[in-house]
C-alpha cells in the first residue's frame, strides 16, 4: 500500500495519473478538497474529512494523505439501517473503518456490522469529522459525499492491533442515571453538568464559563467501567447547563469515572499501543495510527512526541494516520468498542 502525502487537493489532482488505479485519501479539514471535481473527472478515490492528518513524523492540519488501494471500498449510507446483505462482509478478514463521528448511530451500526463479519475479522479506525463539531458530509465515494454514514475498506493483509489511552481515574464510581444516546443527562440522580462541574473545578482550580467547556473538559473525560474491568473513554464536547454531550453513546446505568490526565503517562500510551500492533512475527509493511484529536488538544506541542513514541517501535514502517473523533477498535471475538481519547495502532 503505497502512501504520499500532498499538500493540497490541487497536487492530488497532479499526482493521480491513472483512472486505473484506486485510491483512499484521508483528508485534513482545512484542505481545499472539492467533492464534486472527484465526480465529475470520475477518479476513483474513496475517503473521508478529518481534523488532522498524520504522515511520517508529523501531524498536518492541510493537505491529504493518497493510499494505494485494490479492493473497492463499501459504502454504508445511512448507519441508521441494520446491515442487510451480509454476505458482503462474511469473507473480509481485516477492515479499515471510518464513520461519521457526530452520528447518533455509530453503535448500533458497530454492533450490526460485527454481527455480519466473521469471529475472526480484525477491525479498526476512527470517526471522521470537523473541530467546529458541527455534523457535516464528511464520507466519501467517487459518486456520493455523506453524513450519517460509515466506509468500509477490506484490506489483503493480516491486521495486528494494539490499543491504550493512558488516562487515570480521579473520582468515582458513579452511575449514568439518565442517558439518551450520546447525551448523559444525569449522574448519581442529579444533573450531570453539576456533578462533572463539581468534581473538575475542584481539581483543576478554575471554574467553567459560557465559552470555555470545552477547553476545560478535555482534560477531564469520563470513563465507562466495562464487565472486563477495562475503561472506555467518553468525551464531552458540550453542554447545556444541564447534561454532557458526549462523543459516543453513553448506556443508561453505566459506572462511570472521571478520569484525568498526565502528558507523560498519554505518550507512554501511545508506546504501548505500538508495541502490542508490533508484537507478531508477521513482517509487516504499513503502519495506521488512528488518534483523537483531543488528546492533540490536550497535549499541545507535545504531541509529536506521541508521534516519536510511536516511530521508535515502528522503525523504519512508513507511517500514516488521522486525528478522529472517536476511535474503533475490536480485540477480541466479542465486541467492536467506540473509544475517545485514545490511541489505536494498525500494522498491515
Amino acid at each position: 500500500m503505497n502512501s504520499v502525502y500532498l499538500n493540497s487537493f490541487e497536487e492530488f489532482l497532479k499526482y493521480q495519473d491513472s483512472k486505473e488505479k484506486m485510491y483512499l485519501l484521508l483528508v485534513s479539514e482545512n484542505c481545499d478538497f472539492n467533492h464534486e471535481t472527484i465526480k465529475n473527472l470520475n477518479i476513483n478515490c474513496y475517503g473521508a474529512i478529518f481534523p488532522e492528518i498524520i504522515f511520517e513524523k508529523q501531524h498536518y492540519k492541510d493537505g491529504l494523505i493518497a493510499i494505494d488501494i485494490v479492493i473497492e471500498p463499501i459504502l454504508v449510507n445511512n448507519m441508521e439501517n441494520k446491515i442487510e446483505d451480509e454476505k458482503k462482509f462474511s469473507s473480509i478478514k481485516s477492515m479499515l473503518l471510518f464513520v461519521d463521528g457526530l452520528s447518533p448511530y455509530i453503535d448500533p451500526f458497530l454492533v450490526s456490522l460485527f454481527e455480519s463479519t466473521n469471529e475472526e475479522c480484525k477491525i479498526f479506525g476512527g470517526g471522521a469529522g470537523k473541530l467546529t463539531l458541527q455534523q457535516e458530509r464528511v464520507i466519501f465515494t467517487p459518486e456520493y459525499i455523506t453524513q450519517n454514514s460509515a466506509l468500509i475498506i477490506p484490506l489483503s493483509q493480516d491486521l495486528d492491533l494494539g490499543v491504550s489511552h493512558g488516562w487515570e481515574y480521579l473520582d468515582g464510581p458513579h452511575v449514568a442515571t439518565s442517558s439518551s444516546k450520546n447525551v448523559l443527562e444525569q449522574i448519581d440522580y442529579e444533573y450531570a453538568f453539576d456533578v462533572y462541574k463539581n468534581i473538575v473545578e475542584k481539581d483543576s482550580g478554575l471554574k467553567f464559563s459560557e465559552d470555555n467547556f470545552f477547553e476545560l473538559a478535555k482534560s477531564y473525560p469520563l470513563g465507562i467501567v466495562s464487565y472486563s474491568g477495562e475503561i472506555i473513554v467518553r468525551d464531552p464536547i458540550a453542554s447545556d447547563g444541564k447534561s454532557l454531550v458526549l462523543v459516543g453513546v453513553m448506556p443508561q446505568n453505566s459506572v462511570i469515572q472521571v478520569l484525568k490526565g498526565e502528558k507523560s503517562k498519554l505518550i507512554e500510551a501511545a508506546k504501548f499501543a505500538a508495541i502490542n500492533a508490533m508484537d507478531t512475527k508477521k513482517e509487516k509493511e504499513l503502519v495506521i495510527m488512528i488518534d483523537c484529536i483531543s488528546r492533540v488538544l490536550f497535549l499541545e506541542d507535545s504531541f509529536v512526541k506521541e508521534i516519536d513514541s510511536v516511530s521508535n517501535i515502528i522503525g523504519d514502517l512508513p507511517l500514516v494516520g488521522a486525528l478522529t473523533l472517536g476511535e474503533i477498535a475490536n480485540k477480541s471475538d466479542t465486541y467492536i468498542d467506540f473509544y475517545n481519547k485514545t490511541c489505536v495502532v494498525g500494522t498491515l
